[in-house]
């Protein structure tokens, strides 16, 4: 069962996934930010539960070393790296049902975790 109250951080893409993603989580108590990678070092202390990354092509893309621990999903033609085995990732385009699916399936993850 997902827990009520975890937070959703989506790097980067579409301001329209963003709103996509708060339409549906923020109604079930929780909470979606969007940041730019370049500040990224800036967010608060407050871990993520789920960690949506845009990449584009040109990024090698796996878990970033601070958040390890951290559920991610990734949207783009990055290639991902060895570290990123098992990571959801979409090529756009893309159903937003499959990525709503697989945050609700990270957030339960991270709930059981946690």
């Amino acid at each position: 069962m997902v827990r009520s109250g975890q937070r959703i951080l989506v790097v980067d893409g579409l301001a329209e996934t963003t709103e996509v993603l708060k339409a549906v989580f923020e109604p079930l108590g929780h909470s979606v930010h969007r940041v730019r990678q370049a500040q990224l070092a800036a967010i608060d202390s407050r871990r993520p539960n789920v960690i949506v990354w845009h990449a584009d092509e040109s990024a090698d893309t796996g878990p970033r070393p601070r958040f390890a621990d951290v559920p991610q999903i990734v949207i783009g033609k990055a290639r991902l790296n060895s570290a990123a085995a098992g990571t959801p990732h979409f090529v756009q385009p893309f159903h937003y049902v499959e990525l709503l699916q697989a945050i609700a399936s990270a957030l339960q993850k991270s709930a059981v975790s946690a």
